[in-house]
């Protein structure tokens, strides 16, 4: 949760779309949200940052696991738009 401009380009906050698929490191929704050191969550963007209100961008959960079994893979088109071929992602 954050509504500093220079955290936000850090962690390239401002370059996420609607749609993006994204891992949580240390978060597990097992059972509500929680910090859990090893866990990994996997989600959609739902809704972009709120300045006024200090949240990021939120995500859905699709999936979660408390201990390290899922590993993340950076893809610049793990996009819902580009899978379902949908939008302005349409062949």
């Amino acid at each position: 949760m954050t509504s500093d401009p220079a955290t936000v380009k850090h962690y390239k906050l401002d370059q996420m779309r609607f749609g993006d698929f994204v891992a949580l490191m240390d978060h597990d929704n097992s059972y509500g949200r929680a910090f859990v050191q090893g866990a990994m969550s996997i989600g959609i963007l739902v809704h972009s940052d709120c300045r006024l209100a200090g949240h990021g961008p939120g995500i859905s959960t699709l999936m979660t696991c408390p201990t390290s079994l899922i590993e993340p893979v950076m893809d610049s088109n793990a996009n819902i738009a580009n899978l379902l071929k949908i939008g302005t992602h349409r062949d």
